[in-house]
């Protein structure tokens, strides 16, 4: 899996990721994405996840998500989920992530 992290203005994180969210991968993708909110001197309240490229999200992904959304929200911050495909929002859906993320 590729990651890409980039900082947005004062308070925002773009992150784009490439192939399968599953137990394989999901780990290094929280971890990264987690790390680089927390080694940040500014306060990351925006952060905005492509999954354009994404093409499955496991359980375990769909956890990692949840904790991430549960971080910022705990700084009074926002998750987006942009161009998540048909597929993957039934995932979302399944599982009600639907009714709190933010998808873009």
């Amino acid at each position: 899996m590729d990651i890409t992290l980039k900082r947005i203005g004062i308070d925002g994180l773009y992150v784009k990721a490439t192939g399968r969210l599953d137990l394989d991968n999901a780990v290094e993708y929280g971890a990264k994405i987690k790390n680089f909110i927390e080694d940040n001197e500014e306060i990351i309240t925006d952060v905005t996840l492509d999954f354009s490229e994404i093409t499955f999200i496991s359980s375990f992904g769909l956890k990692v998500i949840l904790e991430l959304y549960k971080q910022l929200k705990a700084q009074e911050g926002v998750l987006k989920l942009k161009d998540v495909s048909d597929q993957l929002m039934n995932s979302f859906k399944m599982v009600g992530f639907d009714k709190f993320l933010l998808f873009v």
